[in-house]
């Protein structure tokens, strides 16, 4: 198995790529290349053409994916790069965690109150989030057919009113509610 050597001479914080197309270009050839059992080492003109499509360098394009060197070291490069983002949101999750405690000190009750506000919105600590519980209990079928009769009873005595067209007079239907659910 071919173990990579990462670049970290490749610029990752001056590019912003879009790599679902190419991720799954590599991610299929990457597959056919272990189904053959293959991975070859990457020579140094595959890390060369690597480097270039991970940066969208001009010239370069998903064509260049022939080589199976080239696959694995871009497969490499895209793994390395999935990590330092998840790295960088912890790391930056952190700083400004750590800069929000600092401020809850300030002097000026309006920001104080305000990076309090934010800690306790930290998913972590979940301080002001709603939350809804929702309960669910079952019942025994009797004891809901019961309960849809007393509601059907009330809806057909109570508020169900028929409407005369020769006085416009409301009046209360006469309707049998065991005739109406069947019994």
């Amino acid at each position: 198995m071919y173990t990579p050597v990462i670049d970290y001479d490749v610029p990752l914080a001056d590019y912003a790529p879009t790599f679902q197309d190419l991720r799954d270009r590599v991610a299929s050839a990457v597959a056919a290349l272990e189904d053959l059992d293959y991975m070859p080492e990457p020579t140094e003109e595959d890390r060369r053409v690597s480097r270039a499509i991970f940066a969208g360098e001009q010239g370069a394009s998903d064509t260049d994916l022939s080589s199976p060197g080239v696959i694995v070291h871009v497969a490499a490069l895209l793994n390395e790069y999935d990590r330092t983002v998840v790295k960088s949101a912890a790391q930056l999750r952190t700083y400004v965690t750590n800069k929000l405690i600092l401020e809850s000190d300030n002097q000026d009750p309006r920001i104080r109150i305000k990076s309090l506000e934010l800690l306790g919105k930290i998913s972590d600590v979940g301080l002001f989030t709603d939350k809804t519980e929702i309960t669910m209990r079952h019942r025994p079928t009797e004891e809901l057919e019961q309960m849809l009769r007393e509601r059907l009873t009330k809806v057909i005595e109570g508020d169900v009113f028929e409407v005369s067209n020769s006085a416009n007079l409301a009046t209360k239907p006469k309707v049998d509610v065991s005739e109406v659910l069947g019994e």
